[in-house]
Parts: C-alpha cells; structure tokens; sequence
C-alpha cells in the first residue's frame, strides 16, 4: 500500500513555512493512495490531482487549498478534516464520511457524494453546482452562501 513518507512531510512542511523557497510541496498526483493512513497531516497546497484515496484514513488532515482534480476517495474517512478553499471539482466521494469536514469556500462542482455522510459538514460558501448528494447523511449541514444551482439530493 503506497502512502506519503515521513521524508515528504517532513519536505512539505519546511516548504509551508518557507513560503515556497525551501523544501517541496507535497505532490501525489495520480498515485494510488488507497487504504492510506494520512489522518492528522498538514498537506495543505498539496497537488493530487487523478489521486486515489479510496478507503484512506484522512480524519483530521488539514487539506486547505490543495488540488483534487480528479481523484476519489470512494469510502475515505474525511471526518474533521480541513478542506477550505480546495479544488474538489468532478471528484468521487461516494461512500466517504465527511462528518465535521470544514468545505468552507471549497469547489465541489459536479461532485459525486452518493451516500456520504455529510453531518456537521461546513459548506459555507462552497461550490455545490451539479454536485449529487443522493442518499447522503444530510443532519445539520451548513449551506450559508453555497452555490446550489442544479445540485441532486438535497433534503
């Protein structure tokens, strides 16, 4: 199972607090992280574009402005995790827990959350445009300024 080395935190975090002039962002992209154990990292910024995350352990990862185009994460555990600002735009979520996410001004456009639980999730301000939240856990999520044009399975 392919996961992020201690060595590319380590780089992504020096690359963090540098302001881009030392270490490296972190970039996944198109790997297979599936089953992963990323819970709790700071990967904000980070490049994952076409990633599998299916079935990973994300809870709590602080993702903030980080690029998902394309992935999934089909059946991850995004439960807290920090996904503020991050382009989320056509990726699969179905199946995930993003119980307490914070989604705040995040691009969600054309999202796939079939079954997803969604509660205490905070979309302030997020792109919910075609996104299908079919059959999706729904208790107390917070829509304040979202975009919902022709978005599927809202309760």
């Amino acid at each position: 199972m392919a996961s992020i080395t201690p060595q590319e935190v380590e780089a992504h975090q020096l690359w963090l607090q540098s302001g881009g002039t030392e270490g490296s962002q972190v970039d996944e992209t198109g790997l297979d992280l599936s089953g992963a154990d990323l819970a709790g990292l700071n990967l904000s910024r980070g490049q994952f574009v076409g990633t599998v995350f299916d079935g990973a352990d994300l809870v709590g990862t602080d993702f903030s402005g980080a690029d998902f185009s394309g992935a999934t994460f089909e059946g991850a555990d995004l439960s807290g995790a920090d996904l503020r600002g991050a382009d989320l735009g056509g990726v699969t979520l179905s199946g995930a827990n993003l119980s307490g996410a914070n989604l705040t001004g995040a691009d969600l456009s054309g999202a796939r959350m079939v079954g997803c639980n969604l509660s205490h999730a905070d979309f302030t301000d997020a792109d919910l445009i075609a996104a299908d939240l079919t059959n999706s856990l729904q208790t107390r999520i917070i829509l304040t300024g979202a975009k919902l044009n022709d978005t599927q399975g809202l309760e």
